[in-house]
């Protein structure tokens, strides 16, 4: 990956990550120059410490990935046929209230939530307390190993709502942030053409068993990422319904736009 920065003319150095919304306040406070993460992080990080002088200057997610995961077995094909089941999950999750949220905008009615317990998702729906989980729809194949039972995932996320992207500290210049931009984008690209690419690697940094999962989730993450839009492009008007439906969901006040991304880096921007 490196490779592909040293294109750019820049050399970058892979930081573990903090978890989070740690990841925004990092970036702001200096201690890190770029992040990966996704908008409800940056909201969340936001909304306990007030503006961060960091802000997206890239979209990696152009459509949430929020959904549900059913077993296989299950009559639950489409969003509408979640209501009136029993789906587990905080209900202060931001991924939870997102999820309802999205029902709620597509007129369906909410399913009862069954508060569980940070990672007892999966063994809860093996055991039949729930009939499905709140998650993103590329963790099917982690939390499928986690309930030893065949999973499906069941996409309700808005096209228009962006999930994740990069962000960069407000104290960088746009050159330099032009050039770690092209180098993400240069990675996705090169990821989508080799998929395998990097796992020994990620084995070797981490030594856990992710690896096993992270070919299947980004399979199955790739659709939301290479959209009809350029790779990493950002735009102002699904910028703005993002921000609405996001903070108006979660009770927040919704932000300038200008202070969550650089408008320079703007689709419209970029052709230019």
């Amino acid at each position: 990956m490196n490779g592909l920065f040293a294109e750019q003319g820049v050399d970058v150095e892979i930081l573990d990550p903090s978890g989070g919304p740690d990841n925004v306040v990092r970036v702001g406070s200096g201690h890190s120059d770029f992040a990966l993460t996704s908008v409800q992080h940056y909201l969340s990080a936001r909304a306990e410490h007030g503006d961060i002088p960091a802000r997206f200057v890239a979209v990696v997610v152009q459509r949430s990935p929020i959904g549900a995961l059913v077993p296989a077995t299950s009559s639950v094909r489409e969003p509408a046929d979640l209501s009136g089941l029993r789906v587990g999950g905080d209900a202060a999750n931001p991924q939870v209230i997102e999820f309802m949220a999205t029902l709620d905008h597509l007129g369906i009615g909410r399913p009862a939530l069954v508060e569980l317990s940070p990672g007892t998702g999966p063994a809860a729906l093996a055991r039949g307390e729930v009939d499905a989980i709140v998650a993103l729809v590329d963790a099917m194949p982690r939390r499928r190993r986690q309930a030893g039972i065949d999973l499906r995932a069941v996409r309700i996320g808005r096209d228009d709502v962006y999930g994740s992207g990069v962000i960069a500290s407000d104290g960088l210049p746009d050159e330099l942030v032009e050039k770690v931009r092209a180098g993400v984008v240069a990675a996705l690209e090169a990821q989508r053409l080799g998929p395998d690419a990097g796992l020994a690697q990620m084995a070797d940094r981490y030594g856990d068993d992710r690896t096993d999962d992270a070919p299947e989730g980004w399979r199955m993450l790739q659709e939301f990422v290479f959209t009809d839009v350029p790779t990493g492009s950002m735009d102002a008007d699904r910028w703005r319904t993002t921000l609405e439906f996001l903070c108006h969901a979660r009770g927040f006040d919704v932000p300038a736009p200008e202070s969550v991304y650089r408008p320079q880096f703007l689709l419209e921007r970029v052709r230019h």
